[in-house]
């Protein structure tokens, strides 16, 4: 594989999608993050963050008195799940109404029962992709587990067939699935109208859905239970167990009314009169800085308003508060944090030193120091407003609405902080390296907070910023390619395209974008389109920068990659000296684009004549000794080294001493990048091919079946390096060996 670790200087100097429009966007991004770049354990690990963040909603009281008048509720969900055979049941009503609490509570008592519980959030197509796949592999559906993530049109059959076969009594939610379409499968209406999609009946367990969705029609087959506002005294119960010294029984109660016992904004108001920041305000006091801030909208009555609209005014008075108190920079915070996207922000991305930069940017008016950013993060947690995850913190949707909602105002502060946010994320990513496999997981994370940027804020910021943004895209995007999620990457650069035109096609920073884009294309083995596209980016630069230029060596290395892939071998190895040489002139002698040229030369030569594979391994050696000492040992490209000279020991007949390299080399990938890895399974491949030229027919017809298996399920039918262990398999059954051919 050719790609280059290209570093990206700081520059100087909204309209949302719903899960239906953006799900074709969305398809490529969720066949290749859920196959290569995140690992079991990350999609575990999320699944239990989110459920565990919805039951935590939950024991932020001291008691279970959000639940209220709710506990039937519960108890005949409980009964659904031990009983006869039920249709799916659908949770519906506005944002922070408590449905993820219910399905929360319920999970935690289904569990203690015995039972099984999936919880898969249909937030988006790409975490119910990675929820999907999480549940097949719970369940033993190993063969399946690729063509149900990538939700082909038997997709959902396959998926219901191994919970038809799993063991009884389960639980199965679907939270967040504001857009019903998102739970539709091949030709089945949107929502669940027929129940031939992902959401279906079952005599051996209970689908649940939560939805803001509540038009009765989107969900024709199932049972439609509303969740709204709690009863008046449960509402009053609430706000007593959060905040019990705020007043009696009948202030709660008038507090309540006028937060139109909206769940959410209870707990932000209860979870604010119970910090060490209200310092005595009551809930008298509360209830007339609500009405005072709501005296526009109520014309000094109270009527009902949307509870988006009690979320906003809510924060807004503990945010003023806070201000009051001392602490202003936690309005500036929540804003920069409401600029992500609504899933886990790490603590590399915003921690107490990432923030005390931000808050010197906005002037004087916000406390400096690592003390005042610390604080905003421990304040913000304390009333409920950030909820800490295993890496992180997260917020509700409704929050992030809120806070991107108050940065649309006049306030000059807004600009600096849409800034701020993209700054921060390029800052995080660079410290990233983008060829170690540890590092992709954090990369998918970043994927989402930049979708979340490019389609929120990439419109309202300036030249220099929006160039930072495409620059951290063009990052990532390399990051996706090295870890084989190069569709993923092909997402992620489209849409930046789209939202970064204002910038030009001669732009440095949409050129990497466009130049990343290529190498998937070519890895699918549509060679002639690659080839066009980095020779139009080698062309614009070579016109705007200049020949000696990094980025267009970067172009010139690419095309010469390119004319190997054709098996243009006398052009490529001209291509790779030249670039080589100029590399040699200008770039640091430590710098890993020379060896990965030498490297590439070096495949090139072993390709052309086998009398020039003892010229190749020579170049071979020297790259190994380069990257040991450069990159280390264990680094996924001094492997793709080792790799080259077991595949050039065997080319020239050393059968004993290739096979032994290669199985060494094996055990490093299989620690270093997993399984399911394409270059793990490229070395199982041509271990099958070294058993077969070694007189092991049987055990290499073996290893090609669980190849090509393998690459079947990670790869899928039609990818090239499938097709060729198909073709392998086939040879070798009809007694011809076919020698092992790989892309660099």
């Amino acid at each position: 594989m050719s790609i280059h670790d290209d570093t990206f200087p700081t520059p100087d100097g909204s309209q949302h999608e719903t899960v239906g429009e953006a799900f074709n966007d969305y398809l490529g991004l969720v066949e290749e993050t859920i196959r290569t770049q995140v690992t079991d354990h990350d999609i575990k690990a999320r699944i239990r963050g989110a459920l565990g963040r919805a039951a935590s909603r939950v024991h932020q009281s001291k008691g279970f008195s959000e639940l209220g008048g709710r506990r039937e509720l519960l108890d005949e969900l409980l009964a659904l799940v031990h009983g006869p055979q039920q249709d799916p049941m659908v949770l519906a009503g506005p944002s922070g109404t408590g449905k993820t609490t219910v399905a929360a509570v319920l999970a935690e008592r289904t569990r203690e029962l015995g039972a099984q519980v999936w919880w898969i959030s249909a937030a988006d197509p790409v975490t119910m992709s990675q929820g999907l796949r999480a549940v097949a592999e719970q369940i033993g559906g190993a063969r399946d587990i690729e063509l149900i993530a990538r939700g082909g049109a038997d997709a959902a059959d396959r998926f219901w067939r191994l919970l038809e076969n799993a063991s009884p009594r389960w639980l199965l939610v679907f939270d967040e699935a504001d857009d019903p379409r998102v739970l539709a499968a091949g030709d089945s209406p949107a929502g669940i109208q027929d129940l031939t999609g992902w959401v279906r009946t079952s005599a051996r367990g209970l689908v649940l859905v939560t939805s803001r969705e509540t038009d009765a029609r989107m969900w024709g087959a199932a049972q439609l239970r509303m969740v709204g506002e709690l009863q008046e005294a449960d509402a009053t119960r609430m706000l007593l167990e959060l905040a019990p010294s705020a007043g009696d029984v009948d202030r709660a109660r008038a507090l309540a009314r006028r937060l139109d016992r909206h769940p959410l904004s209870l707990r932000l108001a209860g979870s604010y009169l119970r910090s060490r920041a209200a310092q005595g305000v009551t809930f008298a006091a509360y209830e007339r800085a609500l009405s005072e801030e709501a005296g526009r909208y109520a014309r000094g009555r109270h009527t009902a308003v949307p509870a988006q609209t009690l979320t906003a005014r809510t924060l807004k008075l503990s945010l003023d508060g806070l201000a009051q108190q001392g602490m202003p920079q936690t309005r500036p915070v929540l804003q920069l944090a409401s600029c992500y996207a609504a899933t886990t922000i790490p603590a590399s991305l915003l921690n107490a030193d990432s923030l005390t930069g931000v808050l010197a940017t906005l002037g004087d008016t916000f406390p400096g120091g690592p003390g005042g950013a610390d604080e905003a993060l421990h304040m913000l947690k304390d009333i409920g407003i950030f909820e800490p995850t295993e890496d992180g913190i997260a917020l509700h949707s409704a929050i992030v609405e809120a806070g991107r909602a108050s940065l649309d105002g006049p306030d000059p502060s807004s600009a600096r902080i849409r800034h701020a946010a993209i700054e921060l994320l390029a800052a995080s990513a660079a410290k990233l390296p983008i060829d170690l496999p540890a590092a992709w997981p954090q990369y998918t994370l970043f994927g989402s907070h930049l979708l979340s940027l490019l389609g929120t804020t990439a419109d309202q910021v300036d030249r220099a910023h929006l160039g930072q943004l495409m620059e951290t895209v063009a990052r990532t995007a390399n990051a996706f390619n090295h870890c084989r999620a190069g569709r993923a990457g092909s997402v992620l650069c489209e849409r930046a395209l789209a939202h970064g035109a204002a910038l030009g096609n001669e732009h440095r920073a949409v050129l990497r974008v466009r130049h990343q884009m290529a190498w998937p294309i070519a890895d699918r083995g549509e060679f002639a389109e690659a080839e066009a596209l980095y020779r139009d980016v080698f062309q614009i630069r070579l016109r705007v920068f200049g020949s000696m230029d990094r980025d267009v060596l970067d172009s010139r290395h690419e095309l010469a990659w390119i004319a190997a892939c054709k098996q243009d071998w006398v052009t490529a190895e001209k291509g790779y000296r030249e670039t080589l040489d100029d590399s040699i002139r200008i770039l640091d002698p430590a710098d890993p684009r020379i060896s990965l040229t030498r490297h590439e030369l070096a495949w090139v030569i072993a390709n052309q004549d086998r009398n020039r594979l003892g010229e190749a391994g020579e170049i071979f050696r020297r790259v190994l000794t380069d990257r040991c000492q450069i990159l280390g040992a264990e680094h996924p490209r001094t492997l793709t080294t080792l790799h080259e000279l077991a595949w050039t020991a065997a080319r020239q007949g050393k059968w004993e001493e290739a096979e032994a390299d290669y199985r060494n080399l094996l055990v490093l990938r299989l620690r270093i990048l997993g399984k399911d890895h394409p270059d793990t399974i490229l070395t199982c491949h041509e271990l099958a091919w070294i058993a077969a030229r070694r007189g092991r027919i049987l055990e290499a017809e073996s290893r090609y079946s669980d190849v090509l298996d393998h690459r079947r399920r990670i790869l899928g039918e039609d990818h090239p390096q499938t097709l060729a262990t198909q073709k392998a398999l086939e040879d070798l059954r009809r007694g011809r060996i076919t020698d092992a051919q790989h892309l660099a």
